[in-house]
Order: structure tokens, then sequence, then C-alpha cells
């Protein structure tokens, strides 16, 4: 069915008794056929006037169920074409201190890396925390699962005292296991600020997105055994693939 258009058989009628909007109520019975694995990702979806007829209702409603559906991940439009979309990427970026390679390899994922670029640049907020004066390296890569552009991030690192990273090719290497290898240090914990925000012309253009697309946007500092700040890093993850998970444990006071 992968690419073709689903046809609605056998469907319940929409409860118009109850007091819960039948936009809602269609966006349940979508959600439940793409959860089942009736609809797969990638096949089309019924045609609005099919819905329109198999539900009795009117077109606005249902306009109105797939356009947040699109805006919410769940289905995706192209060419006026409107499919059920690939699932997002679950990350575990923030519970877990592991490489991407490594993150993505374990969820049955093909990760890739291109690197951007490699260089010496100026960037107060990076020199001000590694206390340094005459620029930091800039490692600049842009990170593919299954071929398609996930994140686009900014690594800055100390310079001099890491010079030699510089000729390290990231395509191939972790940068955290390179930096141990290396270096007499021991990557000890990370601090990561989340924010939501929409893609600029340059992050649209990267990422292979619209401009105004949403985004997570994260900021990362890595400190070493001496919780001395040796990494900060600026990622912008596509917010239509990427999903993050948080694992809380209550203490008592």
């Amino acid at each position: 069915m992968n690419g073709q258009r689903i046809e609605l058989i056998n469907t319940q009628p929409l409860d118009k008794n109850v007091p819960i909007p039948l936009y809602y109520q269609l966006k349940q019975f979508i959600l439940g056929q793409i959860k089942s694995g009736d609809w797969p990702a990638g096949s089309q979806i019924p045609a609005e006037q099919q819905f329109c007829d198999k539900f009795d209702i009117s077109r606005p409603t249902v306009r109105q169920a797939i356009t947040e559906m699109i805006s919410e991940g769940h289905l995706t439009r192209v060419n006026r074409l409107v499919s059920v979309a690939k699932p997002k990427m679950a990350g575990d970026f923030f519970s877990k201190l592991q490489s991407f390679n490594v993150e993505m390899q374990a969820k049955n994922l093909r990760p890739s890396t291109k690197v951007l670029g490699i260089d010496i640049q100026r960037h107060q907020e990076a020199e001000e925390m590694f206390g340094a004066d005459s620029g930091v390296i800039c490692l600049e890569r842009l990170r593919f699962v299954d071929d398609e552009p996930i994140v686009w991030v900014e690594t800055y690192l100390p310079y001099p005292s890491m010079e030699s990273l510089l000729n390290v090719d990231f395509e191939l290497v972790s940068l955290y296991e390179t930096i141990e290898d290396r270096y007499p240090i021991k990557i000890a914990r990370v601090d990561r600020i989340f924010e939501a925000s929409a893609a600029g012309v340059r992050e649209a253009g990267i990422l292979g997105i619209k401009k105004g697309s949403p985004i997570c946007y994260v900021k990362t500092t890595a400190y070493n055994q001496n919780d001395e700040p040796i990494e900060f890093s600026i990622a912008r993850y596509r917010g239509d693939k990427s999903k993050f998970m948080v694992s809380i444990t209550r203490k008592d006071d």
C-alpha cells in the first residue's frame, strides 16, 4: 500500500451526540489507523471528499483535522498530496550521555555524518566559556538518519589546547571518543538547554525544510572530570522528525 491512496472501508460513524468536536474524533480515527499499521508510512490518506461522504461531516472539519495532524508531524503534505509521515525519531538525548551514532544504531537506524567545515573562528560565548582570546575550533556537522538530514550541529572546542582535532575526519569517528583518546580528559557530565524555535533561511536550507518550520534548538556544554567546560555546541533538530524522552525519578523530601 506504500505510496498508494487509502480507501475508507467499513468505518464506524463519528458520534455527533457527545461534546467532542468532530474534527478531534476524526483525528483519533486517523491516529488509530496509523498506530495499528493499517495506514503505513508513505501511503496517501483518503481524499477530503471521501471523509466527508463516509462520516457525514463538512470539508472544513476534515481540513482542520488534517491540518493539525500535519503540524503535529503525523501527516505530511507534498504537492497537495497528504501522506502518512514516517514516525518521529525518539531520542534519549536528554537522559543518556552517548554518541549520536551509538544511539541511532541501537534503534536499528542507519546514521551518517557530513562535515560542513572545521576551522578556527571567533565566538564570544565559547571564548568566554573556555577562557580563550585567540578564537576557538568550530566543527560544523550535518547528521543524517537513513540518508535524511535530522540535525545540524555547530560544536566549539578550546584552541590551541585541542588543535590536533583540526586534522581528524569526524565523518568517520566520534567526537567524544576522540577527545578522550587524545587528551587526559574524561567527559563527566553535560548541561543541555532546550528551546522551541522556527527555522531561518540558512537552517531551512541545510536541513531541507521550509523556512519557519519547527526546530528543536539545543545548547550543550560538556564538562571534564574537573568540572571544566571542554565543549560547547548548538544543535538544531528537525521538529517534524524528532522527539525527546526524559525519565524522572521522584525523590521523597
